[in-house]
């Protein structure tokens, strides 16, 4: 994105292996969000960071899928899919300026280390901190394997509308990105080396 710092574009990428290994089939960056209401005064903006989808499983609704009841003892589970956001935040001020908090059904902000104090986060929203001095990345069995990246507190899940989760998903295979698990990894260390931090 135009006028955006050199660390920030880089934790975009951060963010969307982060979101690769939390089980999102589908990353992308600047993605829209519609929403239908704000829940924390930091809730001010319609697009998000880096944004994936993924898939959970639920219990199915009554009725549906009522014949299967029987052959699994119980409630049968159905797979749906689910949101993750990543906002990235850089500095203070940026942080103060608000960002997409409640877009998702996962949402997360990943910061450099010691930049948001956890009580400072809007409930539910997971905070993921970045150790320049430690960070390091490589790719094992098809996923990242992160030194220097720390969940300091883990998203908890909310409802969104199912037409927000169509909307973003309809939003990022349009706009779907070449490239896999490999492009990324290359990013990611090439953007980690033009910060001026070097991995031991």
């Amino acid at each position: 994105m135009a006028g955006e710092s050199p660390l920030h574009a880089f934790l975009k990428r951060v963010g969307s292996a982060f979101l690769v290994n939390q089980g999102c089939f589908l990353v992308d960056t600047e993605v829209p969000l519609s929403r239908t209401g704000r829940t924390h005064e930091l809730d001010d903006h319609r697009v998000v960071d880096v944004c994936g989808v993924g898939e959970r499983l639920f219990e199915a609704e009554r009725g549906l899928l009522a014949d299967y009841a029987g052959l699994t003892g119980g409630r049968p589970e159905v797979k749906r899919n689910v949101l993750r956001g990543v906002e990235v935040k850089v500095s203070r001020p940026d942080f103060r300026n608000g960002f997409f908090c409640s877009g998702c059904n996962f949402n997360y902000l990943l910061t450099p280390m010691r930049l948001v104090s956890p009580w400072e986060m809007p409930r539910g929203v997971g905070l993921v901190e970045y150790n320049r001095y430690k960070f390091s990345v490589e790719l094992a069995e098809g996923r990242f394997a992160f030194r220097g990246l720390r969940v300091v507190r883990k998203a908890s899940f909310r409802r969104v509308g199912q037409h927000q989760i169509d909307n973003a998903t309809a939003q990022m295979v349009r706009r779907r990105l070449d490239g896999g698990s490999e492009v990324l990894l290359v990013e990611l260390l090439e953007g980690h080396s033009e910060n001026g931090y070097n991995g031991q």
